[in-house]
């Protein structure tokens, strides 16, 4: 690059004899100032290509890390689980990694399976799936067109999904269609509500929740597609930052439910699922299932009440 440099003010110095320029009492070397534009320039050019060369790869293109260690869990007998980090669902930050992972590992455990767990964007946790590396999907949702890759078990929990805004915003709508105006962060990979889907509204997908956060408080969109327990959980924790910046708005879009999901390529994936539920159905006939509940903050989770609710005239019968 030097060299470069070396020639261009050679080559300026014979063929212009360098001109020079008086502006408010300074001389300005024009072929100087235009060997440092081209220098700045392909240092702008190296910095990029650096950067480019260090970036983490796009979506699930490289899992060679990711086999490696699952191929360790199959060779010690473990089944493999794989989840996205969704506090306070599901997350390492969280003691025995959150509720559904706990619900999810108790289960296996009541019905004999040792399991192991490892956190990868969803995106890529799909893709860990769908490719067979790895054996469970943990805490995702139901939608018809997984089910050609995973099978599906009864719920773990469920989850209000609904949009945020920032609290000096004047947003309201009263349909769908109304939110066609405003730029939306969503969750890469999530399955959204199907009536927002449908709706082709503009949307901007990031790999977590607390990125859309942060944009929705730096004013780079005006909405936020979430959880309501993610919400809450991480306007907590995030303190000042986003303390009062946020609130609801609207009615919740869907009321999600979370499942464990196996993965299709197992010879024996119905087996698995069989009994996982039905060691799911005995902890919650022995309590156990309300014991972790209270244990997390989510005694009153709509999926359990409803659940106890629908459940107790049937008790009452059996007792005469």
């Amino acid at each position: 690059m030097l060299s470069f440099l070396a020639r261009y003010q050679f080559s300026s110095a014979n063929d212009h004899r360098v001109a020079y320029t008086r502006k408010r009492g300074c001389y300005v070397s024009v072929a100087v100032t235009r060997a440092l534009f081209w220098y700045l320039a392909l240092l702008c050019l190296m910095f990029s290509c650096v950067v480019i060369a260090k970036s983490p790869p796009i979506g699930p293109l490289h899992l060679a890390d990711a086999r490696k260690v699952l191929e360790q869990d199959k060779r010690v007998n473990l089944l493999s689980s794989v989840s996205s980090e969704y506090p306070p669902f599901y997350s390492p930050d969280i003691a025995s990694n959150g509720l559904v992972y706990h619900l999810t590992e108790a289960a296996f455990r009541h019905a004999g399976y040792s399991l192991s767990h490892h956190f990868y964007p969803f995106a890529r946790a799909k893709v860990i799936i769908k490719r067979g590396l790895a054996d469970v999907l943990v805490g995702v949702w139901y939608r018809e067109s997984r089910e050609a890759w995973i099978a599906f078990s009864d719920p773990l929990l469920s989850a209000n999904i609904l949009l945020y805004k920032r609290v000096d915003s004047q947003i309201n709508y009263k349909s769908i269609e109304d939110l066609r105006q405003y730029h939306i962060g969503v969750g890469r990979g999530y399955a959204n509500p199907i009536e927002f889907q449908d709706a082709q509204l503009q949307t901007e997908a990031v790999s977590t929740d607390i990125v859309n956060l942060r944009k929705l408080l730096a004013g780079r969109i005006d909405l936020v597609l979430i959880s309501e327990d993610v919400a809450n959980y991480l306007i907590t924790k995030g303190g000042d930052e986003f303390k009062g910046k946020f609130e609801p708005i609207g009615e919740p879009l869907s009321v999600e439910q979370f499942h464990l999901g196996v993965s299709r390529k197992l010879a024996n994936y119905q087996q698995i699922l069989d009994d996982f539920n039905r060691s799911l159905r005995e902890m919650h006939r022995s309590g156990e299932v309300q014991r972790l509940l209270t244990e997390y903050g989510f005694e009153t989770n709509d999926y359990w009440k409803e659940k106890i609710i629908l459940e107790a005239p049937l008790k009452s019968v059996s007792k005469h």
